[in-house]
C-alpha cells in the first residue's frame, strides 16, 4: 500500500433505526416551549406518560416522586440526556407497568379497562376506555329488557362489541387460539416426508383454526358448531389432498391452480369425519410427533381442552410403557399391557378412551383403517367415562354434541383464564357454569358466551 486517504464523515448523519427512536421519543415527550426549565419540561412529560404507562390516574404526589429521580441525578452532575433516561427506566420496571389490578380494595374502573383491553385487544386500554373509567361509566348499569329485577352493563357490553377482534390475525385469536389449542407449537413439528404436509400445509391447517374460530366468534355460532359445524377454512386444494373430498365449490368444476389454492369458507356435510376441532389437521397435527400418532398425548389433551375433565399427575418412577409388553404389535395392545399395573391403570381409564377414538386420524389428521406397519385394521371403539360405548370419532362427536356443556364450560374457564390471568376458583367456576347453562337456554351462541362472561362478577 503506498498511498491511504479518508475522507468524512464531515459531520454525524442519523441511520434510519436512530431517525425512528428520535421520532419515538418526541412522541413520548414532546419538545420542550423556549425557555422552559428541565423540570417543568419533565414534569408534564411525566402527567402525560405516567397514567398512560399505569394505565389509571396518577397523583401528584406520584408525579413528583418520579420527577425527583431526575432532579436528583441531574444534581449529581449527570446530563440530561442520562437523568430523563433513569425516569423512564424506574417507570418500565415498576409493578404498576409491568401488572394489571393490583389494587388490594379490588377492581376500580381503571384496571377493568385494561382487563377488558388485554383480553380482547392484547394491548392498553385507548382514549375512549380511558374516558369511560376517568368518569366512572364503564361499569354503568340500567334494569334489563329481559329480566327488570336484573342489572345489564350496557357501557361494557358495547364497548366489548367494539373491541371484539373481526379477522383471524387479530392479536386476541392468535394468542389465545394458538394456546388454548397448540397451534403455536406447529412450526416446530416436522412432520415424515412421507406425508407430503409441508410448511405451507402447516400454514393453510392453521389458518383453517384460526379463521373457523373467528367465525364462530363473528357469527354467534352455537356452540356445538364446535364440534360438528357444517363449514371450515381451508382451500381446495387441502381439503382434497389432506382430508380426501371434493367440497361442493369443486364439484364438477375445472379449477385453475390459483383458484385451488385460494383459501376460502368451504361447505361440508354435518356428521362426516372432518370439520370441527376434533377433525382440524392443525390440532390432529399439534397432538402428535410428526411421524405416529401418540393415542395418550391426544387422550390427555382432549380431557384437558376439550372435556375440561384434566386426567390426575401420574405416579412417580413410573415409565412411559413397562416392559411387559413384548408380544404386543398395535397401540392398542400395548397400552393394554402397560395398564394391567394398578398404578397406571386409574389414570388410563379416562386418557385412553378419548386418545383411542382419534386413532383413525393419522399424524396431519388424514383418515386411516390400519395401523401403519401392520394389517390390523384400527379399533377405535371405546367405553368412555359415563358408561357410553361408541365406535368411532364420529359417534364420539355426536357424542359431544348431546353433552356440549362439558366443552362449553371448559372453554368458558379457558377464556376466563386467559383473561384474568388465573385459574378460576371454586365459586367462580359455579357462576362459568350457571352462565353456561344460561347461554344454552338462550340460543347456546358463541358470542353471547363471550359477553356474558365479561358481564360476569369474576371478570368484574
Amino acid at each position: 500500500i503506498h498511498h491511504l486517504t479518508i475522507e468524512g464523515p464531515s459531520k454525524l448523519v442519523e441511520s434510519p433505526s436512530d431517525l425512528q427512536r428520535r421520532e419515538r421519543q418526541l412522541k413520548i415527550t414532546g419538545v420542550p416551549h423556549e425557555g422552559q426549565s428541565r423540570e417543568d419540561f419533565a414534569r408534564g412529560v411525566l402527567e402525560r406518560f405516567l397514567p398512560r404507562a399505569f394505565r389509571k390516574a396518577v397523583s401528584v404526589e406520584t408525579i413528583e416522586s418520579y420527577l425527583s429521580i431526575a432532579t436528583r441525578h441531574w444534581e449529581e452532575g449527570h446530563s440530561y440526556g442520562e437523568g430523563m433516561h433513569l425516569l423512564f427506566r424506574n417507570i418500565l420496571i415498576s409493578p404498576r407497568f409491568l401488572y394489571r389490578c393490583l389494587d388490594p380494595e379490588g377492581m376500580d374502573e381503571f384496571g377493568l379497562a385494561t382487563r377488558l383491553s388485554y383480553f380482547l385487544t392484547q394491548g392498553p386500554p385507548d382514549e375512549t376506555l380511558i374516558d369511560l373509567a376517568q368518569r366512572g361509566r364503564l361499569s354503568a348499569t340500567r334494569p334489563s329488557e329481559a329480566d327488570p329485577s336484573k342489572k345489564e352493563y350496557w357501557v361494557l357490553r358495547r364497548e366489548t362489541e367494539r373491541l371484539l377482534p373481526t379477522d383471524h390475525t387479530d392479536p386476541m385469536i392468535q394468542s389465545f387460539v394458538g394456546q388454548w389449542l397448540d397451534t403455536d407449537s406447529l412450526h416446530g413439528i416436522m412432520p415424515d416426508p412421507k406425508f407430503n404436509f409441508d410448511e405451507e400445509s402447516i400454514d393453510v391447517a392453521k389458518y383453517e383454526t384460526e379463521a373457523f374460530f373467528t367465525e364462530m366468534l363473528k357469527k354467534n355460532l352455537p356452540m356445538t358448531d364446535f364440534i360438528d359445524p357444517d363449514f371450515t377454512f381451508s382451500s381446495i386444494d387441502f381439503v382434497m389432498s389432506n382430508y380426501g373430498f371434493t367440497p361442493p365449490q369443486a364439484q364438477g368444476k375445472k379449477l385453475g391452480s390459483a383458484v385451488r389454492r385460494n383459501l376460502r369458507r368451504i361447505d361440508l356435510q354435518r356428521g362426516g369425519r372432518y370439520g370441527g376441532l376434533l377433525g382440524q389437521s392443525a390440532i390432529l397435527t399439534a397432538t402428535a410427533n410428526g411421524v405416529d400418532t401418540q393415542p395418550v398425548i391426544r387422550g390427555v389433551w382432549v380431557l384437558e381442552n376439550i372435556l375440561g375433565l384434566p386426567p390426575p399427575e401420574p405416579p412417580e418412577n413410573v415409565p412411559a410403557l413397562t416392559p411387559d409388553t413384548q408380544g404386543t404389535t398395535t397401540p392398542r395392545e400395548m397400552l393394554a399391557a402397560h395398564t394391567k399395573a394398578a398404578a397406571c391403570a386409574v389414570c388410563h381409564q379416562s386418557i385412553d378412551p378419548v386418545g383411542f377414538v382419534l386413532e383413525n386420524y393419522d399424524p396431519v389428521g388424514r383418515w386411516r383403517t390400519e395401523w401403519p406397519g401392520t394389517a390390523s385394521t384400527i379399533d377405535a371403539s371405546v367405553m368412555l367415562h359415563d358408561g357410553t360405548k361408541i365406535k368411532n370419532a364420529i359417534e364420539f362427536k355426536a357424542w359431544l354434541v348431546d353433552n356440549i356443556d362439558l366443552f362449553s364450560v371448559c372453554l368458558a374457564e379457558k377464556l376466563m383464564t386467559y383473561a384474568t390471568g388465573r385459574v378460576p376458583n371454586y365459586s367462580e367456576k359455579r357462576e362459568i357454569e350457571e352462565i353456561v347453562r344460561q347461554n344454552r337456554e338462550n340460543g347456546n351462541g358463541f358470542r353471547d358466551l363471550v359477553l356474558a362472561l365479561i358481564e360476569s362478577e369474576t371478570f368484574r
